[in-house]
């Protein structure tokens, strides 16, 4: 088959070799040249095929099976069958998309016209061409599925996919073969909806479907047309695996994600001077107010004390949330969607990234007090702001300003991309320049993949394509406001989440009454050290190791005077799950709190299989740690746990 693509003003993005064979051309000549090129010389065909080559309409009234005689610069006469569907891009794209291109195959149909001609003569060239088809193809009666012919292709294929491993039960798959195509369909798509569907579309009707063969997923591709044979409505069909063809587009989507992740990696080499500043920020509170309290602590009150000690605190906390938002923004895997707080998290990406905007750009934002959350995948939303912030900064020359403002609306107009109507209660980010604005005729195209106006070096074009993408995911919305030597305005609406329920308030942290030792292992002395002193201060038996190879020989003799494990994950000669496995195989009602610093990699089924109860991600509050062994040993969480 031929096969290409043409853009939406008609012109070739993608054309194959068999161009040569069926047009007797020069494929080179042809990219980004329009579809006419094609038939130059043949302007009345080309009329006629104006409609159907250029095919804009989608399902039922796409393009089919439409014949055409052609002859080449060199006399050759071919008679050529096209089919054509246009693709749109959007949600709900066949009725508000926006239209993007042409998909179309041609293929040579000289030699089965001719085939089909003699067919009406003669019976047995028709059974010949049927048994010798390299497709797998059947004739079974609709109304029970009977078949009544299959060429050895279909046999082999159809024996293929029974699962039984035994040769009995082979044997009774190829004489099911041999009797009926029952066992082509599945639970989720009866044979009665497929039917349906080939009387709906006599013509051509297909239907993809999974299977899973000796341990492994196939994919199937059944395509019937209706056939009157002896008097009885029948099904001509073909049976192809498609396998091969699924694998490539899963392969095709993960190229798509390390696309993705590529965009992230841009995006923090943007902000990586804000992350510095910040974090030597909280560096500098924390070493001065520690410095402040040891040179004058005979000199300061207690009240003053607790102050500088609470600026420390309060300095680790947006440490700890500094480092957890950039390992979530640039691990690799999606997040999961969940409420997000947009004031805070527009705050923190817009503050990391002003290192990243020169001096000479004011930075404006403006957040309604009462904003409601929205439910969003938390690194694309960020993603989302720094490549709107980045795009802002370079449309700017010398001065200039970035306004965001983010608020409520109600009715809001016409998505820009796909076109549908916002409605209902939005949260819209809005961000605004003073740059060069976007001509009227690119703004259609700078949501295509890589389109870019940027020099080649400084920039992918995959930036807001991208973001179209994800706002869409999350039920959202885009548009865009421009006028050249002004600036541009971007819109991002999101649902607004509604009003959560208020929550219970926790009971205080109960007062220890345990008989047995807590054991702390942790190869980080600091952090060990920590966990003794406090469980030590709330009244608990604690003994600390900061070697796991000594942990395990306390383990091993005093064993059943222990009442709770506490164990790092990560640690040198014998590691925490190496612990978890020995006192679980000894105790296994003996409970443990599994300490991690990597929460990316942490496998928490894998965890709860090992016997781990609960885990704690570093850098934990007290408060934290102490409700989590509160909760396993108490007598009766304890005896719940176990």
């Amino acid at each position: 088959d031929l096969v290409y693509m043409l853009d939406a003003d008609g012109e070739f993005q993608f054309i194959n070799h068999q161009l040569d064979n069926i047009f007797d051309a020069d494929f080179t000549g042809l990219g980004g040249r329009t579809w006419r090129a094609l038939f130059s010389g043949h302007d009345a065909l080309a009329d006629r095929l104006q409609q159907h080559f250029n095919e804009r309409r989608t399902g039922v009234r796409a393009t089919i099976a439409e014949e055409f005689e052609y002859t080449t610069d060199i006399g050759s006469r071919h008679s050529l069958e096209l089919s054509a569907i246009g693709l749109y891009e959007g949600r709900n794209a066949v009725q508000t998309g926006r239209f993007i291109g042409t998909y179309g195959i041609i293929r040579d149909v000289s030699e089965s016209k001719r085939t089909r001609q003699q067919l009406q003569q003669s019976q047995r060239k028709f059974y010949s061409l049927f048994m010798d088809s390299p497709d797998a193809v059947f004739i079974a009666r609709i109304s029970d599925g009977q078949i009544i012919e299959r060429n050895p292709n279909f046999v082999a294929l159809a024996a293929t996919m029974d699962t039984r491993p035994s040769p009995a039960a082979a044997d009774a798959a190829l004489q099911q073969v041999q009797d009926n195509d029952a066992f082509l369909w599945t639970a989720s798509y009866p044979r009665e909806r497929f039917i349906e569907g080939l009387l709906e579309n006599p013509q051509h009707h297909e239907w993809t479907f999974e299977k899973t063969v000796q341990g492994e997923q196939m994919f199937f591709e059944i395509r019937a047309r209706h056939l009157e044979l002896e008097g009885d409505a029948c099904l001509l069909a073909t049976l192809r695996d498609r396998t091969h063809e699924r694998r490539a587009e899963q392969d095709r989507l993960a190229l798509q994600q390390q696309l993705q992740q590529a965009g992230r990696m841009e995006a923090i080499g943007q902000v990586a001077g804000g992350i510095a500043h910040d974090f030597n920020n909280i560096l500098a509170s924390i070493i001065g107010y520690a410095e402040l309290i040891m040179n004058a602590r005979s000199r300061l009150e207690e009240q003053q004390i607790d102050q500088y000690l609470q600026e420390v605190v309060t300095a680790g906390h947006r440490a700890r949330d500094l480092i957890s938002q950039m390992l979530t923004f640039t691990r690799a895997q999606r997040g999961e969607s969940k409420s997000v707080d947009l004031t805070n998290t527009i705050t923190d990406v817009s503050r990391m990234l002003r290192a990243a905007i020169p001096t000479t750009i004011d930075v404006n934002t403006r957040f309604n007090p009462e904003l409601p959350a929205v439910v969003i995948d938390p690194v694309q939303l960020q993603q989302v702001v720094i490549n709107l912030l980045i795009n802002a900064r370079d449309a700017i020359s010398g001065n200039g300003t970035i306004n965001i403002d983010v608020n409520t609306v109600n009715e809001c107009g016409t998505c820009c991309t796909c076109g549908e109507n916002i409605s209902g209660r939005q949260v819209v980010i809005s961000v605004q320049d003073s740059g060069h604005g976007i001509p009227p005729e690119l703004i259609e195209k700078i949501f295509e993949m890589y389109f870019t106006t940027r020099a080649p070096d400084k920039g992918t074009g995959f930036g807001l394509w991208m973001i179209n993408n994800f706002v869409h995911e999350f039920h959202g919305h885009i548009q865009v406001q421009s006028t050249v030597d002004v600036g541009t305005e971007f819109r991002i609406y999101l649902p607004a989440e509604a009003a959560p329920a208020p929550q219970p308030v926790l009971d205080s942290i109960p007062v220890p009454q345990i008989e047995g030792r807590i054991v702390v292992v942790d190869d980080e002395v600091s952090v060990a050290n920590f966990i003794g002193e406090v469980l030590r201060d709330r009244g608990y038996p604690t003994v600390v190791f900061t070697e796991s190879p000594q942990a395990l020989d306390y383990l091993e003799s005093n064993l059943d005077q222990v009442v709770l494990l506490l164990t790092d994950g990560s640690m040198p000669l014998i590691s925490g799950v190496e612990l978890v496995e020995f006192v679980k195989k000894q105790r296994p009602s003996l409970p443990v709190i599994y300490i991690t610093a990597y929460t990316q990699t942490t496998d928490t089924q894998a965890l709860a299989n090992l016997g781990v109860n609960t885990y704690l991600q570093k850098p934990f509050s007290i408060d934290q740690m102490l409700k989590a062994v509160a909760g396993l040993t108490e007598p009766a969480n304890a005896s719940q746990s176990a």
